[in-house]
């Protein structure tokens, strides 16, 4: 949920109570809200979560957070391979692209906070969909994983320098992958 202020409401709602119980929480200063011109209580997402998880309630779906892992590559059996192996990580989305043209599109529409990108691409090479992740300011803190089965050390060198955070050469090792992914998710 990308909402970040909630009403006693929609507090109600997403921890299956009643609307009283939620308002004599505010009153007995437990969930900590502020009131509008109007008198009507408002709670912040940060205080909502932190309230939840000191009276270790469950946490409603809509408040995980997901991360969002975009994986960008030709090979249809490497996409397929690398959804599977970073299913494993909890309250992950995985979307993927075959083309570079493809994955700048879904970079904006998809937002995601990783991208694992092959450098050597049809079209648009990784090259320039790194650049341009990393020259976007809306794009500029999504981090880059490059990946390639054929690379050189310039390939490298080059990659790192169009802002790539780290770089892996095919075949990659499962653990690896997940604990890069993991480190680079916020």
């Amino acid at each position: 949920m990308s909402k970040k202020i909630f009403t006693t409401q929609d507090v109600a709602q997403l921890l299956s109570c009643d609307l009283t119980t939620v308002i004599k929480w505010v009153n007995a200063a437990k969930l900590n809200a502020y009131k509008t011109p109007g008198g009507h209580r408002r709670i912040e997402k940060a205080d909502l979560l932190e309230f939840i998880k000191k009276y270790d309630m469950p946490m409603p779906d809509e408040l995980q957070e997901v991360s969002r892992v975009l994986i960008v590559d030709d090979d249809p059996q490497f996409i397929e391979m690398t959804a599977a192996v970073l299913g494993q990580i909890e309250n992950i989305r995985l979307d993927s692209a075959k083309e570079g043209f493809e994955a700048g599109e879904k970079v904006i529409s998809f937002n995601p906070h990783v991208v694992i990108l092959d450098i050597k691409l049809p079209g648009i090479d990784g090259f320039e969909v790194c650049r341009r992740i990393k020259d976007r300011e809306e794009t500029a803190g999504v981090k880059v994983i490059a990946v390639t089965a054929y690379g050189t050390l310039d390939d490298k060198n080059r990659i790192m320098e169009c802002g790539a955070d780290h770089y892996f050469q095919k075949p990659v090792k499962s653990e690896q992958l997940i604990s890069t992914v993991k480190k680079l998710l916020p």
